[in-house]
Parts: structure tokens; sequence; C-alpha cells
């Protein structure tokens, strides 16, 4: 015998929750830590973006990252869950640091 279960639900499903000021700050600099430590690796990587919130909060991602580092780093949709990140600087070595000069 086989045993139905009801399954209802969940509250606030499909809705976003918004964050407050500091969560949004806490969460973006989770996100750059691991994506730029990916960036640090292979000087690319991609990152789940599941929700247009998801994305802008990405590209915000991705400034912060150029902050840190001084360099330019691109951050387009592959598709309509993902998002990839490229270090532009050709022919650079991203795990050098910032880039030094005039």
């Amino acid at each position: 015998m086989r045993e139905i279960h009801v399954i209802g639900d969940v509250p606030g499903q499909g809705g976003t929750t918004p964050l407050t000021d500091e969560e949004e700050r806490r969460c973006r600099a989770v996100f750059a830590a691991e994506i730029g430590a990916r960036l640090a690796g292979s000087g690319r990587t991609t990152f789940p973006a599941h929700t247009p919130e998801e994305r802008v909060r990405l590209f915000a991602v991705a400034r912060l990252i150029e902050e840190r580092t001084g360099r330019r780093i691109e951050a387009v949709p592959v598709d309509i869950v993902s998002m990839r990140f490229t270090v532009l600087d050709a022919g650079a070595d991203p795990a050098a640091g910032p880039p030094t000069g005039p």
C-alpha cells in the first residue's frame, strides 16, 4: 500500500524576500570572495543567477571585485540560470594582484 502525502505551497515561495542593507552587503561580500577566488585560479568562472535580482546583485559583485583587484571584470548572462565572469586583462596572470604603474 502506498502512502499519499498532501504537499502544500511553501509560504513565500515564488516571491522575493528583500534583504536588509546589511544582509545585502554581506551577501555581496561573500559572493565577491567566492567568485574572486575562482577568477584568481582560472581567469573565468560561472555562477548561478536564477532571478533578475540575483543578476543585478552579481553585476554589482563584478564591480566590487574590480575595486578590490584593480582588474576589469566582465559579467555576462550565459543562460537563464547563470552568469559568466571573466578577467579582461589580456595575457595577465589573474593571481598576480592589481596592476602597478604610473
